[in-house]
């Protein structure tokens, strides 16, 4: 061999050496961008999960009675939920063929640029039948970006992890969305008062306008991280006439999915519907203030932001499906608590109510980033981790909220509700019961468990 191509070859190991050994401060760097880069997506699609709750009905759907209204409104939160799955296959193919970098600054991009339309959208009153059009079609475009977002940031988290930090480290993401939601909470908190009677008119718009200036911030970040060192080595050995990577995932990694979304459908349902539906109903059908359900909300959700780290450590440490269990547990066991504590007519209850399904939520989410990582290849790991969240916020977080509102518009009541929430819940523990021990799975394993 010659001179010029032993330097070469050496040139070529240490440029590898270098992406999978990525310099020291690049974990701590990619946790706060994916804490940063979900905190602005979910942020996006909580003032849209709060504004359907507390104003869309009237406004682009105002023909209809109060109770359809309520339900249209809801209809349109299911369908960015309906599109997230979508979201997760398209994005899902590009972070494990291309990269994960430049497709979680693609979802980001894409999540700002629908919210600061939806901002400035139309009124049923000022165009029609066109309002509630566009207004789908916008929110199509939030749930195709999440579907994204979700997914690849907790790979590229847990990628740059080691075993002993990986649930801490892959609840970045789980953290960030948390906080987004706090911050579409506390957003809506402080336009109601302050916009007074013009809440309906303006004061709806400025947290959707506001994103401009939040997803700038999330791009900055993303261009600063490294790829992931896992995919990075990966990427010098792959086939590229492999499988694609969705048609990989649902034909030798099925039992994988479905057990993955039906260890979180249950849990995600309860608070999904807390932060939507009972919000609307408190307001609608029991008289509370709009200003203090979202203020309770703010609480609950502040509850789950301070809760999933704790949880992350404590799972790193205990296992992630004995925390998952006992968050699922708490979880089921506190919904027989919800109803009378959230129609009390007790602002103390009330408060008390959202305390504690957020805090068992907690538990349950906590572990959920490092257990789906360590379940999925790293040809199809992002691909996998997207579709098995987006399939139970799917169900959990679209159909649920909506079911919820059918059935208290038929005359079921709230008892109906708390009743589909159980068992999805029950489910849920079935579901754990099946999941493989994953704590020290090697990510660059091309089969790290076997289901």
């Amino acid at each position: 061999m010659s001179e010029t191509e032993t330097e070469t070859e050496t040139e070529t190991e240490t440029e590898l050496d270098q992406q999978l050994s990525p310099p020291t401060t690049q974990p701590k760097r990619v946790w706060f961008s994916s804490f940063i880069g979900a905190s602005i997506e979910f942020y996006d699609f909580s003032i849209y999960a709060t504004a359907s709750a507390v104003v869309f009905a009237p406004l682009f759907f105002s023909p209809a009675q109060a109770s359809i209204g309520m339900v249209l409104s809801f209809a349109t939160l299911a369908a960015g939920f309906v599109a997230r799955p979508l979201g997760a296959a398209i994005f899902g193919h590009f972070g494990d063929r291309i990269g994960r970098k430049t497709t979680l600054i693609t979802t980001v991009l894409l999540m700002g640029i629908a919210t600061v339309l939806i901002g400035v959208l139309p009124t049923y009153d000022q165009v029609g039948v066109l309002a509630p059009l566009l207004l789908v079609l916008l929110r199509i475009v939030q749930g195709i970006s999440v579907g994204g977002e979700w997914g690849g940031a907790v790979v590229m988290t847990t990628e740059h992890s080691s075993t002993k930090r990986r649930s801490f480290m892959g609840s970045a993401t789980t953290m960030g969305s948390s906080f987004g939601g706090l911050l579409g909470f506390g957003a809506f908190a402080v336009m109601i008062p302050l916009s007074g009677d013009d809440f309906a008119t303006w004061g709806w718009r400025i947290p959707f306008l506001a994103t401009i200036a939040l997803f700038a911030l999330a791009v900055y970040m993303r261009l600063r991280i490294t790829e992931s060192p896992v995919m990075v080595e990966a990427s010098q050995n792959r086939d590229r006439r492999a499988a694609l990577p969705i048609k990989v995932v649902f034909g030798k990694h099925s039992k994988a999915v479905a057990l993955a979304a039906g260890v979180f459908t249950g849990p995600f349902m309860v608070q999904s519907c807390v932060a939507t539906f009972f919000i609307s109903y408190g307001v609608s059908e029991l008289g509370m203030s709009r200003q203090f359900l979202l203020n309770a909300s703010v609480i609950g959700v502040l509850t789950v932001f301070i809760g999933i780290p704790i949880g992350g450590v404590i799972a790193d440490k205990y296992g992630r499906r004995r925390v998952l269990a006992v968050g699922v547990t708490l979880a089921t066991a506190n919904l027989f608590l919800l109803l009378p504590l959230f129609t009390s007519g007790s602002h103390t209850a009330v408060i008390a109510a959202f305390v504690l399904v957020y805090a068992f939520h907690s538990l349950c989410i906590s572990p959920i980033g490092a257990l789906y990582s360590e379940l999925f290849p790293t040809e199809v790991r992002y691909t996998g981790v997207s579709m098995s969240y987006q399939i139970a916020s799917l169900v959990a977080g679209g159909l649920g909220p909506l079911a919820a509102s059918l059935l208290v518009a038929n005359g079921l009541g709230l008892g109906a509700v708390i009743a589909m929430l159980v068992v999805f819940c029950l489910l849920a523990g079935l579901c754990i019961l099946r999941l493989p021990r994953t704590d020290d799975v090697d990510l660059r394993d091309p089969d790290p468990v076997v289901i």
